[in-house]
C-alpha cells in the first residue's frame, strides 16, 4: 500500500512558526509533526513573506498555490477561443472525447486538446450536468453553476488581520431531523460560538447568526458552499462582514472550523438527533472548548486570549 498524503493544516503551521521560531532544526520539527524533512523545508524556503515564516501568511499562501495551479494549468481555461469552442461543443451534448477529437482536424478552429484536459476543465467549473451518456442526457448533480464564480468572494480574497473577528462558519447536522448546529470559530483566539436551529431556512439561519455573533466582533467570515448560504449577501448585509467562500470540495481550506466539528462529535455523537441537543449540553460543550488551556495558544484559554486581544487592538 503506498503512501498517503496530506495537505498541512493550519494547526501544523503554527507548530512549524513556533518551533523554526525557536531554532529547532528541520529535522527536529519534522519528527514532531511526523512529517517528511522535504516538506517543512518547502514549507520554510517558498511559503515566507517578507522573509518571514507566519502560518497565516503561509496558510494563504498555500491556498492560493493550489487554487492557482488548477486553474492556469488548465489549456482551455487560459484560451477564450478554446473555451467558447469547448462550451459550445458541451452545449449540443458532445462527450469530451468527440470534442477533443474534432479539435485534432487541419479545419478545427482550435488547437488541439485532450480529452481528459476536457475532463478536468467540466470538473473544475462543476459542468457534469452538461455531459450526456448512453444517448440519454443523465444530469449531474453540481455543487455550484460557472455562472456564481464572478459573484462570490473566495478564499483567496481574504485578508486575514492579526486580530480576532476573523470567523470560520459551518454546519453540523442530522439525518434524523432538520435541526442542526451553526458553529464559528475564531481563527486567532480558536474562540467557538454554537447555535441550535431548527432548520436552515432564510429566516431561521439570520436569526440563528445574529444570535450566534451578538455581542461578538465580525470583520470577515469562511464558509463553505452549503446551500444555506446562497443568501450570503443578504447575511452580509445583516451582519456588516464580508463573506468568503471556500472551493468546492475543498472543505480542508476551513480546517479550523471542520476541527472544531470532530471535538463537538465527542459530546453529539453521529447518531444523535439534534434536535434534542439541551442548551445545557452546548453550554457545555463551549465551556471544554473556550475555558481549558490549549497549546496552540501558549496554555491560554479561547476565552482568554480573545479578549486580551480585543483589548490590546481597542
Amino acid at each position: 500500500m503506498g503512501k498517503i498524503y496530506n495537505h498541512l493544516c493550519y494547526e501544523d503551521r503554527v507548530k512549524i512558526e513556533l518551533l523554526h521560531s525557536q531554532g529547532k532544526s528541520i529535522r527536529s520539527v519534522a519528527k514532531v509533526l511526523r512529517r517528511s524533512p522535504n516538506t517543512i523545508s518547502y514549507e520554510l524556503k517558498h511559503l515566507k513573506v517578507s522573509g518571514e515564516y507566519l502560518a497565516k501568511k503561509a496558510s494563504v499562501k498555500a491556498y492560493q498555490k493550489r487554487y492557482y495551479a488548477q486553474t492556469t494549468s488548465n489549456r482551455i481555461d487560459r484560451s477564450k477561443a478554446l473555451r467558447a469552442y469547448v462550451d459550445d461543443k458541451l452545449d449540443l451534448a458532445w462527450s469530451p472525447g468527440e470534442i477533443a477529437g474534432s479539435t485534432g482536424l487541419p479545419t478545427s478552429p482550435v488547437d488541439a486538446v485532450s480529452k481528459r484536459t476536457i475532463y478536468r476543465y467540466v470538473r473544475l467549473y462543476a459542468l457534469q450536468h452538461k455531459l450526456y451518456f448512453r444517448g440519454k442526457p443523465k444530469r449531474r448533480k453540481a455543487m455550484y453553476h460557472r455562472s456564481l464564480l464572478g459573484e462570490r468572494k473566495w478564499i483567496e480574497e481574504r485578508i486575514l488581520l492579526d486580530e480576532p473577528g476573523h470567523w470560520e462558519l459551518d454546519f453540523i447536522v442530522s439525518s434524523y431531523s432538520k435541526a442542526v448546529l451553526l458553529v464559528a470559530v475564531d481563527t486567532l483566539s480558536k474562540k467557538t460560538r454554537i447555535e441550535l436551529l431548527a432548520d436552515r431556512r432564510k429566516k431561521t439561519v439570520a436569526k440563528g447568526l445574529k444570535r450566534l455573533f451578538a455581542g461578538l466582533e465580525v470583520k470577515t467570515i469562511l464558509t463553505d458552499n452549503d446551500i444555506a448560504f446562497k443568501h450570503w449577501s443578504y447575511f452580509e448585509s445583516l451582519l456588516g462582514a464580508p463573506f468568503y467562500f471556500c472551493h468546492p470540495y475543498h472543505s480542508w481550506e476551513k480546517g479550523l472550523v471542520e476541527n472544531t466539528n470532530k471535538w463537538i462529535r465527542h459530546f453529539v455523537p453521529k447518531k444523535t438527533d439534534l434536535q434534542t441537543v439541551t442548551n445545557k449540553k452546548i453550554v457545555q460543550i463551549l465551556t471544554y472548548l473556550n475555558d481549558r488551556p490549549r497549546q496552540i495558544l501558549e496554555y491560554k484559554t479561547a476565552n482568554q486570549v480573545y479578549l486580551d486581544r480585543l483589548t490590546i487592538n481597542a
